[in-house]
């Protein structure tokens, strides 16, 4: 448990900087940095501890005070109702949240929450956060999900040190200031207390970065474009702010607030996180959204629009946006063809709709985009018009909006997310899409590099020269996406493309270099590496093992460090780090199936067989334990055996189309040929885009005589192969059958 005195620190800090910022140490004292984490109070606690009840798992959880003590009263790991000391509050506001020590260092959230909006808003009223999560599931209260040392220390403290110690699986971490204090986005403060106390040696009163914002203010040209109305200035406040305001991993404990590329690898827009036009899906927060922004690319920073200290917006409603963005032109029915105070006559309504998390959590998107219901039709994204509107339909709202701005350059224009769309379903001509946008300097970084990352699935010269292009640019989004670009390339030409990237000043780019080219100290060139190249590889190898070190308290690092030494022909190593893995985190599925795999290829499929069922003792659920037992059985020809959990790897991951195609493949193969077929049109419905599940439905309808439906899936399959000949002589076999027996 963090032992550091809390108090002690703000209260130093306050006073330190009080005396010359008090406005600003003011308006922090209102924040939500400032409430980011408190000591459980009655002053702090916003929750009701008066001997309050709550339905959970069949029992009544409690919140009531003892001795002047908070306690929440819930079932345990075995189901026994037990009081936990309140230890910490999480945030405030539409929310609060609560901590408390589950030992050995381990600080984890309750599953409830304070709702503490108004009763008006539907709050003042506890309520459970994730009332679907089992004991199994990784955001359950006792899991690394809710872990607060893991997941949100580094954010909601200041100077967060994690010290995990795998020996003893236990945490001994600390911070200077328990919320988010001056330093977290200031960096180290001595140099300019020196300065305000009048060393004049130092230089730009004594901060190592700017973060102040670049221009105060931007005006609209006569063509309708905005520009600055000063010179832009040089600030690193996008990148600091960015450091907790963006889904990214971390390689280690932070160093300054300043270097966001060099320490975290932020996430693209990839499908597991963002819809296909950019738009948030998960908690993506907000820089990957602003980065796809004009505002973004026209200079604008966080602090043209908020208050730094306090977080609130600088000005209220449409004004935040008026300020640059003149009222006259886009303040009107006109502009936005709603009444004015309405419902959608709110620049925000359309420009930055709101997606809500944690159940009363709102927040909006901050890419800014042109809603773009035209798009809806093409590739199932949301658009803000139709969130409003939901009885209505895209094209509705397709003609509304042309009937507002009949001459809009954006109704109908090219955009990337027909690209993306087509990569993600993988259809013909994708990778010549996603070329275009990868190679073309008009759209921002992070789509050019999420187009590239994309290119892993469709690896041709146009993905190669996409590659060599990205490597040469000193831009570290589309680094990060050439690696993952160049994994299906053979390793000798993966070391022609990424080497140079192993003398990348950011560590999270020249680490994962290493690991997409470690194979080469096994599987080198003709007459292998040179003793320099081999320095430079083994050195940044080593590391990706740090980085991994790092994270030693979740399964996927050891998992990772066991993938890393199989590739290394290190089978024994690989092993142990796999079951560290599960000893660390059994909950953690992949660990379970990479060692399975292990000793199916050391040619023991007993050991493998065990350590999928003691995986299936954890998670009974498990989609890819079931399936790779099945496939177990499959080998040892127990084919009965392999079927049940065939069907349970389909019946719990229902996005899985591979899963339901190899279930509805051994029904065929024992003679099921009616539930087979059920299988096989789910298969399609999840993914219709598959070539050979298309191909399987039409060879299942032309076996059962059914010719116009064995027609309509070979059709498809033309379509997703075009210019196939033995594909058309299929179809024509097929309409020669149909005509036969008509």
């Amino acid at each position: 448990m963090c032992s550091l005195s809390f108090f002690h620190d703000v209260q130093a800090n306050e006073q330190t900087c009080i005396s010359c910022h008090k406005a600003e140490v003011l308006d922090w004292q209102q924040s939500d940095h400032f409430h980011a984490m408190e000591p459980a109070t009655v002053n702090t606690v916003l929750g009701n501890f008066d001997n309050q009840t709550l339905d959970y798992q069949g029992q009544q959880a409690r919140f009531f005070t003892d001795n002047k003590k908070l306690i929440i009263s819930m079932p345990d790991l075995q189901g026994k109702l037990t009081n936990y000391p309140v230890l910490y509050t999480f945030g405030y506001q539409p929310l609060q949240q609560y901590m408390f020590d589950m030992g050995q260092g381990k600080i984890q959230l309750f599953p409830f929450a304070w709702d503490s909006r108004t009763k008006e808003q539907g709050g003042q009223r506890w309520f459970v956060l994730h009332p679907e999560q089992k004991k199994h599931d990784l955001f359950h209260w006792s899991q690394m999900g809710q872990n607060w040392n893991h997941m949100c220390a580094d954010c909601h403290s200041t100077d967060f040190k994690k010290q995990f110690d795998l020996q003893t699986n236990s945490f001994d971490s600390t911070f200077t200031q328990m919320n988010v204090g001056c330093q977290a986005c200031h960096g180290d403060t001595q140099q300019h207390l020196s300065w305000a106390n009048g060393d004049t040696d130092i230089k730009d009163k004594g901060f190592p970065v700017n973060i102040s914002k670049k221009t105060p203010l931007f005006t609209r040209q006569a063509d309708g474009s905005m520009k600055s109305a000063q010179p832009l200035k040089s600030s690193e406040q996008i990148p600091v702010c960015a450091t907790c305001h963006a889904r990214r991993s971390q390689t280690a404990d932070r160093a300054d607030p300043h270097e966001f590329l060099k320490q975290f690898q932020p996430s693209l827009i990839t499908p597991e996180l963002y819809h296909v036009d950019g738009q948030v899906w998960d908690e993506d927060y907000v820089w990957g959204s602003f980065e796809q922004s004009k505002m973004f690319a026209a200079g604008v920073t966080c602090s043209n629009c908020h208050n730094p200290h306090s977080g609130k917006l600088k000005l209220p409603g449409n004004q935040t946006c008026t300020q640059c963005h003149t009222s006259d032109v886009f303040e009107t029915p006109k502009h936005h063809g709603h009444k004015v105070d309405t419902a959608g006559s709110q620049c925000v309504d359309c420009h930055m709709p709101a997606t809500t998390y944690m159940q009363v959590d709102a927040r909006r998107d901050h890419s800014f985009r042109v809603p773009r219901p035209d798009l809806t039709l093409k590739t199932q994204a949301p658009n803000a018009c139709n969130s409003c509107h939901e009885d209505k339909t895209p094209q509705w709202a397709v003609k509304n909006i042309k009937q507002w701005h009949p001459n809009s350059k954006h109704m109908g224009s090219d955009h990337f997310s027909l690209a993306f769309h087509a990569a993600d379903n993988r259809l013909p001509n994708s990778s010549a899409m996603l070329t275009k946008i990868a190679q073309n300097k008009d759209f921002p970084d992070i789509i050019r590099a999420s187009a590239l990352g994309r290119m892993a699935n469709t690896p041709d010269n146009n993905a190669v020269v996409a590659i060599v292009r990205a490597v040469k640019e000193d831009e570290p989004l589309k680094r990060q996406a050439a690696i993952v670009a160049a994994m299906p390339y053979e390793i000798s030409q993966r070391w022609r493309m990424l080497n140079s990237l192993l003398d990348d000043s950011r560590l999270p780019i020249r680490s994962e270099a290493a690991r997409a080219l470690a194979a080469m100290l096994i599987e080198p060139f003709p007459g292998g590496l040179n003793e320099t190249d081999t320095k430079r590889l083994t050195d940044a190898l080593n590391e990706y093992k740090q980085v991994q070190a790092y994270q030693a308290e979740r399964g996927f690092s050891h998992t990772n460090l066991g993938n890393l030494a199989l590739e290394l022909d290190q089978p024994e190593q690989a092993q142990a780090h796999y079951l560290t893995a599960i000893k660390v985190e059994d909950i953690f599925i992949p660990s379970y199936v990479n060692l399975a795999d292990l000793y199916r290829t050391q040619g023991d499929e007993v050991a493998a067989q065990n350590i999928l069922k003691q995986g299936l003792k954890v998670n009974a659920e498990a989609a890819d334990l079931h399936y790779s037992l099945a496939m177990s059985y499959i080998r040892g020809k127990n084919k009965q055996s392999a079927l049940g959990h065939l069907q349970k790897a389909a019946d719990f991951s229902n996005n899985n189309a591979n899963y339901n195609y190899t279930y509805a493949l051994l029904l065929q193969d024992m003679g099921q040929m009616e539930r087979s077929l059920d299988a096989l049109k789910k298969a399609f419905r999840i993914t219709p885009n598959n070539p050979d599940i298309s191909y399987s439905l039409a060879q299942a309808y032309l076996a059962n005589k059914q010719y116009d439906l064995a027609l309509r899936y070979a059709n498809n399959l033309a379509q997703l192969v075009p210019g196939n000949q033995q594909i058309q002589q299929f179809i024509q076999q097929i309409k020669m059958m149909q005509s036969l027996n008509q």
